[in-house]
Parts: structure tokens; C-alpha cells; sequence
């Protein structure tokens, strides 16, 4: 889809170079000649019709990125990622997991609640890669997103599994607009707090800058327990590993 894009930018810009060069032709050419004025005329024709074959061309190549990336995130709407579960070799990850949430979320969940899980990315060293799990339903990953507020002070965040368009070009940037306390996640969509009772579900940068920002006097904070990762750190891990697709 992006080749799809980029390829649509490239055409705009040849169009509109040699559309140039023939206005810079005609603005050269002795005034009032017939031949011109017919010149003229077509190419005015050719320019509109050129700039809005391109223009529904890019309204039809955002729906159907919107409905690619509707359809990657439903396929991820049992996922949650772990960040900051200590890697060992080895190790059993849905054991891991499931150890953590039985100490520190007192669930019931065992390793055959989990369908698959495994460390994102390939080793690297003093990295401590996050931990993809996808439930077998998700009433139990519901559980667990709306009960992660008690691994507060464990070291370990959970996060939602967003495409890489929602997290690099969506949630990251309302978090450097708004702050990161103003931006969460929720079933795979961004929402951010605007002002005090007044949320907003986001999904392009157009959206996004359709948002006026709270005046400093009235900073806009958000108590939304379903907020996504708070830290940095564990996030630009998560804005790497956002184009990579789980095994399933």
C-alpha cells in the first residue's frame, strides 16, 4: 500500500512538472496567435482533468489503506504485548506470563488460556525483548488490559498490539501533541483526552490536528485507568516491532 502511495506522489509531481513546462511555453508564445489560444485551452482542459483523476485516485488508496489496516487490527484484537519481563533462555514465555499475572493480578488464567506466545525481534544484547501473547479469548484478554493497572511498580507494562500506522503515525504523534498522559489506547483505537470530560477517538493526523490543545491553565489530564504505556522506553521498542506480523 505504501509502494501505491508513493507511486501516486511520483505521478503528481511529473503531471505537475510537465504541466509547467507547458504553461512556461504558452507565456513565452506571441500573444493572440489562434494556434496558442487552442493550446491553451486544452491544456487547462488536460491540468483538471489530470488533478482530479489524481486526487479520487488518493481518496480511493486511503480508504483501502484504512480498511487494510481495519482488518490487520481486528486480527490482533487478542494480542497484548509484555514489555519489561526479564528474558531467560529457554524459557516457557506462556508459563512466564501466566506466573506474573497469577502473583500480581491474583487471575486464574493457565497456559491453556494462551494460544501462542513468544519474544518479538531477534536477540540482541541487554535488550530485553517484549513478550507477544495472544489469548484463546478474548474475554480473558479483556481481563488482563483492564487489570494492568496492578503490575504498577513490577517494572512490566502491557500495551495493545497497534499496526504500525496507529503507533507511529496516529498514537505517537497525538502523545508529542498532547502529551503522554492525555493519549491512551482502547480495542485497538487511540483516543485522546482533550479537556476535562471530553474524550476523542482519533484515527488519522487530519483528526488530530482538527484538536485545538487545552489552554495551560487548564491542562487536560486524563484518569483513564484503560490508558495505553505510560513509558518511554518500552514504547520506541513497540514503534520498531509495530510492522512486525505475530505467528500465528
Amino acid at each position: 500500500m505504501e509502494s501505491i502511495k508513493q507511486s501516486v506522489a511520483e505521478m503528481s509531481a511529473i503531471f505537475s512538472a510537465r504541466m509547467a513546462e507547458f504553461q512556461g511555453q504558452i507565456d513565452k508564445a506571441t500573444p493572440g496567435s489562434p494556434t496558442i489560444s487552442s493550446v491553451a485551452a486544452q491544456f487547462e482542459a488536460f491540468r483538471s482533468f489530470i488533478m482530479k483523476s489524481l486526487e479520487t485516485l488518493q481518496q480511493q488508496v486511503e480508504f483501502l489503506s484504512h480498511q487494510v489496516d481495519s482488518l490487520e487490527m481486528r486480527s490482533r484484537r487478542k494480542i497484548l504485548l509484555f514489555h519489561g519481563v526479564a528474558e531467560e533462555d529457554g524459557e516457557d514465555t506462556s508459563a512466564r506470563v501466566v506466573g506474573l499475572l497469577r502473583t500480581h493480578l491474583k487471575s486464574e488464567l493457565t497456559t491453556d488460556d494462551i494460544s501462542r506466545s513468544h519474544r518479538m525481534g531477534r536477540p540482541r544484547k541487554n535488550l530485553t525483548r517484549c513478550v507477544l501473547v495472544r489469548f484463546r479469548d478474548i474475554s480473558h484478554r479483556n481481563d488482563v488490559w483492564f487489570s494492568k493497572t496492578a503490575l504498577k511498580g513490577t517494572g512490566v507494562i502491557v500495551s495493545e498490539f497497534l499496526t504500525k500506522p496507529r503507533h507511529d503515525d496516529v498514537f505517537m504523534a497525538a502523545r508529542e501533541r498532547l502529551g503522554v498522559r492525555n493519549c491512551f489506547t482502547r480495542d485497538g483505537s487511540v483516543y485522546v483526552q482533550v479537556k476535562v470530560g471530553e474524550r476523542r477517538c482519533v484515527s488519522s493526523l487530519a483528526d488530530l490536528d482538527s484538536i485545538k490543545p487545552a489552554p495551560a491553565s487548564q491542562p487536560a489530564v486524563s484518569t483513564a485507568v484503560e490508558s495505553g504505556p505510560t513509558a518511554s522506553k518500552p514504547d520506541r521498542r513497540v514503534k520498531r516491532q509495530g510492522a512486525i506480523k505475530p505467528r500465528v
